[in-house]
C-alpha cells in the first residue's frame, strides 16, 4: 500500500464495509458522472467503476498517480486529474449535475465545504467524511454548543444527513479522532439577491463573539461600522431581546437581520 503523507493530511480508508456504505450512498447509475475527492489507493474507485458510472477522480498527490493509472486506465469510464480540486471550477471537467464523493483530509474540509457551497448548483449530490467534530459543527441546530456560522452557512444551501461514525481503525494510518459520513443533498434556502461571500462575512461577524451578545458581536465588527445603539434598535425592531447572542437566531432570523444590516 502506498504510504500517508502527513502534509496532505491522508488516512487511508481500508475497511471494505465502510467503502462499500459510502458508495451505495451515492445511489449510482450508469448515467451518472461521479467526481471523487482523493482517489489516494483507489478504495472507493474501484467499487464506483463496477457500477458502471463515469469516474473522474482527482489527486493531488504525485505519487499516486503511477499507481492509479495502472489500476484504472483501461477502464473508458475513468478519468484522472492531477492537482487540488479545491482550485478547480468543476465546469472544467465534469457536466454541471455530478455526484462528488471523497474520503476528505481533515486539513481540507473547511475549503472543501466552501468549494461545495460555490458549485451548489452543480452538484446533485455530495456523500463525504470528515471529522465527527466538524459533522456536529455542520449538522448543528440553533442553541446548541456546535451551532456557528459555519452551521448556517452550509444549511443555507443544503440538507445535512448522518451516515455513520468511522472509528479510527478503519484508516491507515489511524487517525486519532473518529469520522463521520455525511450526504448533503442541495437545497438553497437564501434569496438569489443575496451575495453568498457578502452574508459569509455577516455571519462570521455575528459569530466574532460567541460568548458575547449579538449586540456586542456586531457592534465590534469594524466592517459593518455600527454603533451599539444602532444595534439595539435594529434588534428590537425584529422583536429580539437585546441580550440574545447569535447561537439562538435560526437561518430565517439572521436573513431579516442581513437585509435590514447588510455589508
Amino acid at each position: 500500500m502506498a504510504s500517508a503523507k502527513k502534509r496532505f493530511g491522508q488516512n487511508f480508508l481500508i475497511d471494505p464495509r465502510k467503502a462499500d456504505g459510502l458508495v451505495a450512498a451515492l445511489d449510482i447509475a450508469e448515467s451518472d458522472t461521479i467526481v471523487e475527492v482523493g482517489p489516494g489507493t483507489g478504495v472507493l474507485s474501484e467499487r464506483i467503476l463496477i457500477k458502471g458510472a463515469r469516474l473522474i477522480s482527482v489527486e493531488l498527490d504525485k505519487d499516486l498517480i503511477g499507481p492509479l493509472r495502472v489500476k484504472f486506465d483501461d477502464n473508458a469510464n475513468f478519468k484522472l486529474i492531477e492537482g487540488d480540486i479545491i482550485k478547480f471550477n468543476p465546469g472544467q471537467f465534469a457536466p454541471n449535475d455530478f455526484k462528488l464523493i471523497g474520503n476528505l483530509p481533515y486539513n481540507i474540509s473547511g475549503a472543501m465545504i466552501e468549494w461545495l457551497i460555490n458549485y451548489h448548483d452543480m452538484v446533485r449530490l455530495a456523500i463525504i467524511t470528515v471529522q465527527k467534530e466538524v459533522a456536529m459543527r455542520l449538522r448543528a441546530s440553533p442553541g446548541s454548543r456546535d451551532y456557528g456560522s459555519l452551521s448556517v452557512m452550509v444549511q443555507s444551501f443544503f440538507d445535512i444527513k448522518r451516515l455513520f461514525d468511522i472509528p479510527p481503525g478503519c484508516f491507515s494510518p489511524k487517525p486519532k479522532v473518529y469520522s463521520t459520513a455525511l450526504s448533503l443533498t442541495p437545497n438553497k434556502k437564501i434569496p438569489d439577491d443575496i451575495e453568498y461571500p457578502r452574508f459569509r462575512d455577516f455571519l462570521r461577524a455575528c459569530f466574532a463573539r460567541k460568548r458575547k451578545t449579538l449586540v456586542n458581536s456586531l457592534g465590534a465588527a469594524d466592517e459593518l461600522a455600527m454603533n451599539r445603539a444602532r444595534v439595539d434598535k435594529v434588534l428590537a425592531d425584529l422583536g429580539f431581546r437585546p441580550d440574545i447572542r447569535a447561537e439562538q437566531l435560526t437561518l430565517s432570523d439572521f436573513l431579516k437581520l442581513y437585509s435590514i444590516i447588510g455589508l
